[in-house]
């Protein structure tokens, strides 16, 4: 199996939640912890800005990058990361607000991945989600993103091989970024 350091951006400034959502409870645990927790299987790097979310995740094992200008948008957090891991190994790029990640989902993303393929993206329902895995080939590209949130253009560049990952669970992809999100989520869980 080929080496792949999970990459979770939790340093986002939440501004549609109006308050750190990262910390909001589902089964009494944080939504970050509870994506952390979904990636242990793996070398795990954390981008964050907030130091309760850094303190929420001190006893996970994952290493931490603080991002001290959040408001540069996930491009910058994920060029941080990037610096972060050897550049000859894949990234698999998560998200800390998906709180229904499992590594059930993660492993099949990532046992896709190959040295010959640059992106490897999980679908379902014609949504691409994630964790979306970047080889050297992509990641060499990261560091020149501008800032902001351009993930997918990485992502959809024509000029890599990619290979897209049917039939993912597509309650993996629910991010939590407003109140109502977290409303209709906690609903979930009491059904």
């Amino acid at each position: 199996m080929l080496p792949v350091t999970i990459v979770v951006l939790a340093a986002g400034v939440a501004r549609r939640m109006g308050r750190q959502k990262l910390l909001l409870p589902i089964d009494g645990v944080p939504i970050v912890t509870r994506v952390v927790a979904a990636c242990t299987a793996w070398s795990t790097v954390v981008v964050v800005s907030d130091a309760a979310v850094a303190h929420a995740l001190a006893r996970t094992g994952a290493r931490m990058v603080f991002n001290d200008a959040p408001e540069r948008g996930m491009n910058h957090s994920l060029a941080l990361a990037d610096a972060a891991v050897r550049h000859d190994e894949a990234i698999a790029v998560m998200l800390g607000d998906l709180p229904d990640t499992s590594p059930i989902a993660i492993a099949r993303v990532i046992n896709a991945y190959e040295e010959t393929i640059d992106v490897v993206a999980p679908e379902a329902g014609g949504r691409l989600g994630h964790p979306v895995v970047f080889g050297p080939r992509a990641r060499a590209r990261i560091a020149a993103l501008a800032d902001g949130d351009a993930l997918r253009t990485l992502r959809d560049d024509p000029a890599f091989e990619k290979r897209i990952v049917a039939g993912v669970d597509a309650g993996t992809f629910t991010d939590i970024d407003t109140p109502a999100d977290y409303a209709a989520r906690l609903r979930r869980v009491r059904s």
